[in-house]
């Protein structure tokens, strides 16, 4: 063997080490990247726990503030989320003012992702690449937002500041209904609690708008009985679901004027969060069906033959059930709404589009080997199949799905009406399961009027 051969062969053995380096660098790139799941994990075990001090304590921590009184000064891609998740501890803690004052600024901060009309590719920039990006939320956190916000108005009985709100979640409604999007979940609760805040107003045909729109969302609401009895003399406006709640009868003859009433909702448990899911390519391939029309020949000769995705995970409560009481009498609660549901069915929905825009971002790193492949089989074929594998390696490692989700945002709502003489009350709210303990209310209705009770239990 001459010497220069002998040289080659230490080149090429050179080249050979340096390029299986690059491909478990790149590995560990890819096993180590913390995602925005990861990074909660602290937040929200701490709520799982109803250690809500010490999940304020973390997300004041990821916001770089030194206390909840504190907005970030410069926001960064994932703030306005994390300024949502505190807004829901600080109301499950009771301080209505400062988790209104959070969901309001994070409103301002977050845009709305229009997963069904978005093209493929600037959705797989989205959701691959952009996670350090202003964050997007689904049409049911965005409405969402505002129904959870009017809750701390209604808590401290603000109903000026609540009736903003709700022409805040009628503005975005609308905006969506412009662009087709329907989330029937949060605008069913948004309805609900907007035709509280009006009635109490005064405004009874406007309260049985809103009536209308959230027994269309929901179906026959129990609760409803009673106040749309009340107001339909008086006002005009029907709806074909008003027209067959009218037509069951109302729950009880309606009350007397003198009569006031305590409104209890309560908001437990979490919708699902995303987090990074691998499916073969196969199977990404069979559930886009036609949305793709690229050539996907190419991915037959990937080594990484797998997608990772931003897929949803259920949360499990420990509330098994919530009961309320007021004066030692039981009252009767029902759902308004089930948020983790709604999240879960816009997800399914969306579910085609977000795997052919991951596919994209998949056939673009196996075109981007194959070149690498070409240029190095121009000198060894071993040497093209490894730069092939480490260019694919780490352009896996860079390209991680966004898992941001509002990950503390109640997965089911509930709420009972009961009309009280004037006076002072007791509620009490209890809960079946590990962890939470019972709430107990005093509250004080003058003739006529009202009291709202929100229980707010993450967990």
């Amino acid at each position: 063997m001459t010497e220069r051969t002998r040289r080659a062969r230490r080149s090429e053995g050179a080249a050979v080490r340096g390029l299986f380096a690059g491909l478990l660098v790149a590995s560990l790139l890819a096993s180590g990247c913390a995602t925005y799941t990861d990074r909660m994990q602290a937040a929200t075990l701490a709520v799982q726990s109803g250690a809500y001090a010490s999940s304020l304590d973390s997300l004041n921590k990821a916001l770089r503030v030194d206390s909840e009184q504190e907005l970030p000064r410069r926001w960064r891609g994932t703030d306005a989320l994390t300024v949502l998740e505190r807004g829901i501890v600080l109301q499950s803690l009771g301080r209505y003012a400062e988790s209104s004052r959070d969901l309001s600024a994070a409103e301002q901060e977050i845009e709305l992702l229009d997963l069904r009309r978005s093209g493929v590719d600037a959705l797989g920039k989205y959701l691959y690449s952009d996670a350090s990006g202003k964050y997007k939320a689904p049409a049911s956190e965005r409405l969402a937002l505002n129904a959870i916000n009017l809750l701390n108005y209604l808590a401290a009985g603000d109903l000026d500041g609540a009736a903003v709100e709700a022409r805040r979640f009628q503005a975005a409604r609308e905006f969506l209904g412009t662009q087709g999007v329907e989330a029937k979940g949060p605008a069913s609760l948004g309805s609900y609690l907007s035709g509280y805040v009006f009635e109490r107003l005064g405004e009874g045909d406007r309260a049985l708008r809103y009536y209308e729109e959230a027994l269309d969302g929901a179906g026959t609401l129990a609760s409803l009985r009673a106040p749309v009895a009340r107001l339909a003399p008086a006002n005009a406006y029907r709806g074909p679901a008003l027209e067959k709640l009218l037509a069951e009868g109302p729950a009880a003859a309606p009350g007397k004027a003198a009569m006031g009433e305590i409104l209890v909702v309560t908001a437990v448990g979490r919708v699902p969060h995303k987090v990074p899911e691998r499916m073969p390519i196969g199977a990404a391939v069979g559930l886009v069906g036609t949305i793709l029309t690229d050539d996907l020949s190419i991915l037959e000769r990937s080594a990484f033959k797998v997608l990772v995705f931003p897929a949803l995970q259920p949360v499990g409560s420990q509330l098994s059930s919530v009961g309320v009481a007021v004066d030692g009498e039981n009252a009767p609660l029902e759902l308004i709404t089930d948020l983790g549901a709604a999240v879960t069915a816009e997800y399914e929905a969306n579910k085609p589009q977000i795997i052919a825009a991951g596919l994209t971002r998949l056939l673009a790193r196996a075109a981007i080997a194959e070149g690498a492949r070409a240029a190095g089989n121009q000198g060894d074929n071993a040497l093209g199949v490894l730069a092939a594998l480490v260019t694919e390696a780490a352009l896996v490692a860079a390209d991680r799905p966004d898992t941001r989700s509002w990950t503390l945002l109640p997965g089911r709502v509930l709420a009972t009406r009961i009309p009280v003489r004037p006076g002072d009350h007791v509620v009490e709210v209890a809960f079946g399961g590990a962890g939470a303990p019972p709430r107990q209310f005093d509250v004080t209705v003058a003739p006529g009027g009202f009291a709202t009770i929100v229980v707010t239990e993450p967990r």
